[in-house]
């Protein structure tokens, strides 16, 4: 890197042109004399102990007493490390300031919506969420693109799937999990794109799969916001799942418990193939006082349409109607539901 570049990603890192220049002059020189600095460098003499009290100020510089006094340079590595590590910290600290002024302002978290380019990126990310997820995964995919997911889906057996997709004429002994509830599209809604949903963390919306990779652009779009997935969570449920046909239900006794879940949607679906009533907990918010609220007690009944999603809980001799993350007619907003048997 030429000499020039240097002083330049110092500026950036700080420092001042002078400052810049003395830094370097002295990593040439070694210890010296402020004269010698201002020779080096060209700084007029009349500003060089200014700037040296500044570059050690700033922890570039160390001073070594006596007659004449000389100027050291910190070790770049030290220097550049710390300046690194505070960089980092300020970042993440104005991601949160930034966040929590979005948070004040909406009363709700700052959504996070990306395009991404290219097929090989798109399959990364949904590989992603397949990974990171510690509740459910909804997928709604051709059969050509989730076969490229077999080797993640057979790993996790810790959380529950729910997968639409064109399906062979058999099931395959990937699909056969207990963790697996899988249904064959019901035809149209196909039409409308690929969908991967994980928890209320992540979601990935595409279209039609690309017929070359290599020639073809391709696009998908990411989102990372609770507000966001919920209707992502509806549309998966009442455009694609409630228009599809269940060719494999969760084998719902084989699965260790409790077992917890994040959409009121899963929940119902889950209750229709395990049955009622059922003990469970559920952490979310009072409608109207939005405190937190943990209730415990026993799920028995159930609404579910295209409009509505609730569950009604028997707990400390009180019914409670519970909805999912949006509700504003339930008793209680819920956001996890904990199934206990």
């Amino acid at each position: 890197m030429k000499e020039e570049e240097i002083i330049e990603k110092l500026q950036k890192l700080g420092l001042t042109k002078y400052e810049s220049l003395a830094y370097v002059s002295l990593l040439k020189l070694g210890p010296s004399k402020a004269t010698d600095i201002t020779r080096e460098s060209g700084i007029p003499h009349t500003r060089v102990y200014d700037v040296l009290s500044s570059l050690h100020r700033k922890g570039f510089v160390d001073v070594m007493h006596g007659s004449p006094r000389l100027y050291k340079p910190v070790n770049p590595e030290v220097i550049l490390e710390k300046l690194k590590e505070e960089f980092i910290e300020d970042i993440d600290n104005l991601k949160s300031a930034f966040i929590e002024l979005y948070h004040q302002a909406h009363g709700q978290d700052l959504p996070e919506i990306w395009t991404i380019h290219g097929f090989d990126n798109t399959l990364e990310r949904v590989e992603h969420v397949l990974r990171s997820a510690k509740h459910e995964v909804l997928i709604n995919t051709p059969y050509a693109f989730l076969k490229l997911l077999k080797k993640d889906i057979k790993s996790r057996k810790d959380v529950l799937f729910v997968i639409i997709t064109n399906l062979p004429n058999e099931v395959p002994e990937w699909l056969e999990a207990d963790n697996v509830l899988l249904a064959k599209t019901g035809g149209a809604p196909w039409l409308m794109g690929s969908w991967i949903i994980g928890d209320i963390d992540y979601a990935l919306f595409f279209g039609a799969l690309p017929q070359d990779k290599r020639r073809e652009r391709f696009y998908s779009f990411w989102a990372k916001s609770p507000w966001i997935i919920q209707n992502y969570m509806h549309w998966f449920y009442t455009i694609y799942f409630d228009n599809s046909d269940v060719v494999k239900p969760i084998n719902y006794e084989a699965l260790p418990k409790p077992m917890s879940l994040v959409n009121i949607r899963t929940l119902i679906t889950v209750l229709k193939f395990a049955g009622i009533p059922k003990g469970i907990e559920v952490v979310g918010r009072h409608i109207d006082t939005k405190k937190t609220v943990e209730l415990r007690g026993r799920i028995v009944n159930y609404e579910y349409t295209p409009l509505v999603a609730n569950i009604t809980v028997e707990s400390g001799g009180k019914i409670w109607k519970v909805g999912g993350i949006g509700s504003y007619v339930e008793d209680v907003e819920g956001e996890r539901f904990i199934l206990l048997d």
